[in-house]
This record gives structure tokens, C-alpha cells and sequence, in this order.
């Protein structure tokens, strides 16, 4: 079963602009970057309007990702995944076009970069795999939650060696997070096409067969099988509660 829309006005109008951001965002950065290829020689410019057209595009799909979620149950994961993911961008073009001194401060930007560009990354690939959050077989759901945790893992692990890489263990830490981000992609892999080859019974769903039967019986009227359908619905006894063999 579909996750329901929450609050579909306002969540409507949020993805609208979410979108309409992004590609004006793109728009613009990918019209600068064009007019640099074709324009003067490449210097340091020319790369920087480079990067940061290569920047918000890339972003600029982690926030798809992300926006996925709106109008879902789990919208606020997706919501909070748009505004890392936003944040880091521009953290990121900041860094591109920084041109004053590396201070201690500077470095604790940087550090602060790299934890949101993190965040963005996870959160977009989990926004995705929680698209099958709704799922109802064990085997897709037990996987599902396997791979978040292992996201988790993997997130932590990267932001503690970017805050305190002095204290790590460079033979084993390595190692660890090798092995954890392994196997996080590939739960990432791996649900989907769980969800594929395993896709949800439905007790509430007409079986192949009654299908097959009710599009004989409307071939052999000369009429559409939903109008096969509307006939028989229109004649049932609704007092009674029973419906009339017509096939």
C-alpha cells in the first residue's frame, strides 16, 4: 500500500518550489559554465565557475533525491535531507571560491564541509530506499532497516575521522569502514531488487484468474471489462448485500 500524502496543498507547493530552485540554480550555473568553455582562456576563474557548475548540478540531484520523500509518512527525513543538502552546496561553492587565509577557523569550515557533504550523500540515498519504507515483506523491510543502520554507521565513522583523524587507528579503523560501507551499498542494491523479485500480496486485489474471467465475459459481450464491471455493480442488491451471477 502506497504511503499516503500528508497535507497535500502545502506539500505540493513546497515540491514546486523545491524543483523550481533547482533548476534555476542549474540553469544559471550551467549557463556560466558555458559561457566560460566558449569564452577567454581557462584560468583559475574559469575553473572555479566550472567546479560550481559541476557542484549544484550534483547537489542539485541529492535534493531530488530527497524531495522523493515530500507528501510521504517520512517526510521529515526528506525535508531535513533537502535543507543538508542545500547547505552544503553552498558550503562547498563557499570553499571554491575562498581566497583568504587557512586559519584555524577556515579549517573548521572545511571540516564543517565535509560533514555536510556526508550528510547529503547518506540522506539522499536513504530518502530513496525509504520510498520503500511502505513495503511489507519481512525480508525487504528487515533489509531496509539492516542498510539505514549500516548508513548510520558508515556516517559516523567518516564524520568522527574528519573531526578527530588524530586519534584514529590507522590500521584498523580503515578496515572497519572499509567493510561497513561495503556492505551498506550493498543493502543499498540489494532491497530494491528485493522489493522487485518480492512484491506485496494483496488479500484486497482481484487474482489473475478472476481478471481472466471477467475479460472473457465482457469479449464475449462486445464490451470493455470496466464496463463490465460498472454493469454488474449497477444491478447488485446493495439491501440484500449479495450480486447477481451475470458471467
Amino acid at each position: 500500500m502506497a504511503d499516503p500524502p500528508a497535507r497535500t496543498g502545502p506539500v505540493s507547493i513546497l515540491r514546486r518550489i523545491v524543483v523550481a530552485v533547482i533548476v534555476v540554480a542549474f540553469t544559471i550555473a550551467a549557463i556560466g559554465g558555458i559561457v566560460v568553455l566558449l569564452g577567454a582562456e581557462l584560468g583559475s576563474t574559469a575553473a572555479r565557475v566550472i567546479g560550481t557548475t559541476a557542484v549544484v548540478g550534483a547537489f542539485s540531484v541529492a535534493l531530488l533525491c530527497c524531495a522523493a520523500l515530500l507528501g510521504r509518512v517520512l517526510q521529515p527525513v526528506g525535508l531535513a535531507g533537502v535543507i543538508v543538502s542545500a547547505v552544503a552546496a553552498a558550503l562547498v561553492v563557499w570553499t571554491i571560491w575562498y581566497d583568504g587565509e587557512y586559519t584555524p577557523a577556515w579549517e573548521n569550515v572545511q571540516k564543517a564541509t565535509w560533514t555536510a557533504v556526508t550528510l547529503s550523500a547518506a540522506l539522499a540515498l536513504a530518502c530513496l530506499l525509504l520510498l520503500l519504507a511502505d513495503r511489507r515483506r519481512v525480508a525487504v523491510r528487515a533489509g531496509l532497516v539492516v542498510t539505514l543502520a549500516l548508513f548510520a554507521v558508515v556516517v559516523a565513522m567518516i564524520v568522527y575521522l574528519i573531526w578527530a583523524s588524530d586519534t584514529v587507528d590507522d590500521e584498523i579503523y580503515p578496515r572497519v569502514l572499509g567493510i561497513a560501507a561495503i556492505l551498506a551499498a550493498l543493502g543499498a542494491v540489494v532491497v530494491p531488487v528485493l522489493s522487485l523479485l518480492l512484491p506485496d500480496a494483496r488479500p484486497d486485489a482481484l487474482s489473475p484468474a478472476a481478471i481472466a474471467r471477467l475479460e472473457h465475459a465482457a469479449r464475449a459481450r462486445g464490451i470493455r471489462p470496466d464496463d463490465l464491471v460498472t454493469s454488474m455493480l449497477a444491478t447488485a442488491d446493495p439491501a440484500s448485500g449479495g450480486t447477481h451471477d451475470h458471467t
